[in-house]
């Protein structure tokens, strides 16, 4: 599902020669879709993936060429056509700093893409066990990123049609039964239908009252 907002932030930049960093890449998912599965790969110059636990990773075979890299630091004089975090800003303690700094490496015209688990009453320990601060809320993050310099083009809730599900098993069944087991990986015929959904759900805009994710576009505030 998150790749669909992946390929929409790109579309919406409308540019060519695009240069992207990824903060918290992880096990690089986002990054291979870019650049082997995107409709818009041709559109990207390079790819910087930035995770702190990265140290000297070479590049992988799936990277062409030399526009992908990865390091656990960046220069503090890049900047970025489009940053994405997707479920990064949860794991910063100060993420009022986080933000301000991925503000910073933003160009003028530059779009930033983050996901963040939403509302603050879904906490439990399976955000315990994942290493989260907090969870959010559409004004929340938006407030955040107001204090931090950056404008909302678009945000709202993702993953509407199984909140109240995840709600239920979250709150409504003894503690002890909602740990590590979210973790369980879905079946192929579950997954085709949580995938199949999350697809309707992004052609019909999102949900602008409910979800378990928060997804938002932000460009640098006043341009």
């Amino acid at each position: 599902t998150r790749f669909n907002y992946i390929n929409e932030i790109i579309e919406y930049y409308n540019s060519n020669n695009i240069n992207i960093v990824e903060y918290g890449c992880g096990t690089c998912n986002n990054i291979y879709h870019l650049i082997n599965n995107s409709p818009h790969s041709s559109k990207i110059n390079s790819i910087i993936g930035i995770d702190p636990n990265l140290e000297n990773l070479d590049n992988p075979v799936w990277a062409k060429d030399s526009n992908c890299f990865f390091d656990n630091s960046l220069s503090s004089t890049y900047k970025a056509d489009i940053i994405l975090a997707m479920d990064v800003l949860e794991h910063i303690k100060e993420d009022h700093t986080a933000l301000k700094e991925w503000r910073n490496t933003l160009k003028p015209d530059g779009l930033l893409l983050i996901t963040v688990p939403a509302f603050q009453h879904l906490w439990s320990s399976h955000d315990i066990f994942l290493g989260h601060y907090k969870r959010y809320n559409n004004k929340s993050l938006n407030d955040l990123a107001n204090s931090a310099g950056l404008e909302a083009v678009k945000i709202h809730y993702i993953f509407s049609f199984i909140y109240p599900l995840v709600y239920f098993l979250r709150k409504c069944l003894p503690r002890g039964f909602n740990s590590n087991g979210d973790l369980k990986k879905s079946n192929y015929i579950m997954n085709s239908i949580l995938t199949f959904m999350g697809y309707l759900e992004y052609k019909l805009g999102g949900s602008k009252n409910f979800g378990t994710s928060v997804v938002g576009i932000f460009k640098i505030g006043g341009t």
